[in-house]
């Protein structure tokens, strides 16, 4: 399996300020690290 790990700026840790969400996706719930399939959809 592939892993990849993101890294955003995440200003409240808790999904609140919207600043690390990707898409749909808050990279601070239920990241930082993706699987390589849920990585793909976070970027496409």
């Amino acid at each position: 399996k592939i892993w990849l790990s993101f890294e955003r700026k995440m200003s409240c840790g808790v999904g609140k300020c919207g600043h690390c969400k990707i898409n749909e996706t808050y990279v601070c719930l239920e990241g930082p690290v993706f699987n390589y399939t849920k990585a793909k959809n976070l970027l496409d």
